[in-house]
C-alpha cells in the first residue's frame, strides 16, 4: 500500500450459513479501515440498509484482495456502494417452510456493489 492509495477487499465474516459479506477498504498498516456493508434495520421495519462503519481486517474469516483506490476516490467509492439497490429483507417467505427463512441477502448486495466499483474505473490493480 502506497501513500495515498488503500487496499480493497471482499470480506466475510463466518465460513457457513450465516456468515455475512461487505467491501472492506483497508486504511492504515495495522489493519484498520472501514466495512461497507448492508445490515437489517429495525427502523427500516427489516429491510437491510447500506451502512459505512470502522472495522479491523483481522476480524473477517475470508479476505480477498481485490485491487487499491486513492485517497481522493474514497468518497466516490462510498457513493457508489450506497447507490447500489439495497434487498428488501434479509428474511424471505417460503412456500415450502411457510415461514421467514434467513437468507445471505449480504452477498447479493456485495456481489452487486463490486460490480458496479470496478466498472467505474476507479480501482487501480495491485
Amino acid at each position: 500500500m502506497s501513500t495515498g492509495t488503500y487496499a480493497l477487499f471482499l470480506v466475510r465474516f463466518g465460513e457457513i450459513l450465516p456468515s455475512h459479506h461487505g467491501i472492506f477498504i483497508q486504511t492504515n498498516k495495522d489493519g484498520i479501515g472501514t466495512l461497507l456493508d448492508v445490515r437489517g434495520a429495525v427502523s427500516a421495519t427489516g429491510r437491510l440498509v447500506f451502512r459505512c462503519n470502522d472495522e479491523r481486517l483481522s476480524r473477517f474469516k475470508v479476505a480477498e484482495a481485490k485491487g487499491f483506490v486513492s485517497r481522493a476516490q474514497i468518497a466516490e467509492l462510498q457513493r457508489i456502494c450506497g447507490a447500489v439497490p439495497t434487498p428488501e429483507s434479509q428474511y424471505l417467505c417460503t412456500s415450502e417452510v411457510g415461514y421467514a427463512v434467513p437468507a445471505c441477502r449480504c452477498g447479493e448486495w456485495t456481489t452487486s456493489a463490486w460490480r458496479a466499483v470496478d466498472g467505474s474505473g476507479i480501482v487501480a490493480e495491485g
